[in-house]
């Protein structure tokens, strides 16, 4: 069944029903990023077969993954009045709800579950991490303890008890639990390699830095080994996007500009930059402005607007060409596009707000989004590029075309350069308004950084924006920095790279120019 974004075998539970021809046909389809041709596969097979559960989960999970969340949610409805009493189907029910961003029906299916058996570990593991990112940290306790007792060689299940331990301060039982679980050589590479990342940030936090360099080395040394199709996926990724920037003039910029006057005004803004350069902390700020939304890390654009842009047999990548000739038509299609997949995960209309999709990897498809909506306006995170260079590369992230970049610490500074030396370049040219607010400087004047920002956007101050911290004891954040944001501002980041100069000394050259550029 389709698992998140991709697609995998699927598992063979009595009573879903036959994998089908079509959906076997659907999912290599999607392989092939023919994702339209795969979707009408999914329906069919759904509406053909009614009662053939296998067509229910694998259909919903591939029409959340291209945002086309209503029609996902009535597969699943449909597939709760089959399965309501039968604990493996509700559980499989949860997770397509957390897949298509819909986290409070997940855990309504999870907890469902539980009412009718305790067999199934899983359950409890992801109702559990359901509730620690929601700060409900206690109760994530509880679950994963009973989950333990269900399945206690369930190493998954150590590794997320280790996380909840060190987040109730226990932290010598939590190191410990950690250390062994990254000792196992039975233990996943991925279990082993997020343990190690742990022992990496406790070190960091004693200030043992040399220790934690060592240990954030043992974690990429098992991630290195399993990187070769997504690193060739990156390569290419990289390669076509900085064409695009390179190929561009500030003609390009300004006709688009002058197209997009055909369409009715919409209040778009892109919080953007790079990874750990404070995205997360000024998006939540912001989008506690009553008139404005945000979107937390959504794909939609990059993975599916933007390709549908310019993807044609003929054209098969995206070119300076290519973009100035997209029908206007088209264009009107993707901007309505756009605005009802954001509102469709938002699970609420964006009505008269501005929206702010942050994502700090759109920096290199700004582009496309400004081919789309020139009237955006652009937010870009600064940051001290060691700082950020250091902090991306002292993390553990699951493998994917972005940070199979943050393998080394010359990847990651040559990464950074890339998308940075991009936006300097871009800066120059583009015709959308733009601004730059330093991480720097909101952590010490919070109050003056927002007022900036909103200015910008066009909104009026609101005092209540600097109780964010409030809401996010309610509200889930999709970003990897979920944990830290929810803590009170710190300065203690500003600078860290300083504890890691004797490492990150070789690749100073390459950061550079955007320090100077930046002004550190």
């Amino acid at each position: 069944m389709l698992k998140r974004f991709g697609a995998e075998k699927p598992t063979v539970i009595p009573g879903l029903g036959a994998d089908l021809p079509e959906l076997r046909q659907a999912r290599a389809l999607w392989q092939l990023n023919r994702f339209d041709d795969a979707l009408r596969l999914f329906e069919q097979a759904a509406r053909k077969h009614p009662q053939n559960l296998v067509a229910l989960i694998d259909g919903s999970r591939a029409l959340g993954a291209r945002f086309e969340i209503a029609r996902a949610e009535s597969m699943l409805d449909r597939l709760m009045k089959f399965g309501a009493q039968q604990p493996d189907v509700l559980h499989l029910a949860g997770q397509s709800y957390r897949m298509i961003f819909r986290p409070d029906k997940a855990m309504e299916c999870f907890q469902r579950v539980l009412g009718i058996t305790k067999e199934i570990p899983d359950t409890f593991l992801e109702l559990a991490i359901l509730c620690e990112r929601r700060h409900r940290v206690e109760e994530a306790y509880s679950l994963i303890e009973d989950c333990l007792r269900t399945a206690p060689d369930y190493l998954e299940a150590h590794l997320f008890k280790a996380r909840l331990l060190r987040r109730i301060k226990e932290e010598a039982a939590s190191e410990s639990l950690f250390r062994e679980l990254a000792a196992n050589e039975q233990a996943h590479p991925m279990v082993r390699a997020q343990a190690w990342a742990e022992i990496a940030q406790a070190h960091d936090r004693r200030e043992e830095y040399e220790l934690a360099m060592q240990s954030m080395l043992k974690c990429k040394g098992l991630l290195l080994p399993r990187e070769a199709a997504v690193r060739q996926e990156s390569e290419a990724v990289l390669h076509h996007l900085r064409g695009l920037a390179e190929s561009l003039t500030p003609a390009h910029f300004q006709r688009g500009s002058e197209a997009g006057r055909a369409f009715p005004c919409q209040k778009t803004a892109v919080l953007t930059s790079f990874p750990r350069s404070g995205t997360t902390l000024l998006e939540q700020v912001l989008d506690s402005h009553s008139g404005l939304v945000s979107s937390d890390e959504r794909e939609a654009f990059a993975r599916d607007i933007f390709p549908a842009m310019w993807l044609t047999p003929q054209t098969p990548l995206p070119t300076a060409e290519v973009f100035d000739a997209v029908f206007p038509d088209r264009l009107a299609a993707l901007r309505e596009r756009y605005l009802d997949y954001m509102a469709a995960a938002l699970n609420e209309p964006i009505g008269d707000r501005v929206h702010l999709d942050k994502n700090p990897t759109m920096t290199l498809v700004i582009p496309g989004f400004l081919r789309l909506f020139p009237e955006t306006r652009l937010l870009i995170a600064l940051r001290d590029p060691r700082d950020i260079v250091i902090s991306c590369f002292m993390q553990y992230l699951p493998l994917n075309a972005n940070s199979v970049c943050f393998l080394t610490l010359e990847r990651t500074a040559q990464r950074y350069a890339n998308d940075m030396g991009i936006w300097r370049q871009l800066r120059e040219m583009i015709a959308s308004p733009w601004l730059e607010v330093r991480y720097e400087d909101t952590v010490v004047d919070l109050e003056k950084e927002t007022r900036r920002a909103l200015r910008f956007l066009g909104l009026p101050w609101e005092s209540q924006v600097l109780n964010y911290r409030e809401r996010l004891s309610r509200k889930a954040v999709g970003s990897p920095t979920y944990e830290a944001v929810s803590q009170p501002l710190y300065t203690r980041a500003i600078g860290r790279w300083k504890n890691y100069k004797k490492s990150l000394e070789p690749y100073l050259p390459i950061l550079q120019p955007s320090i100077d550029a930046f002004g550190y």
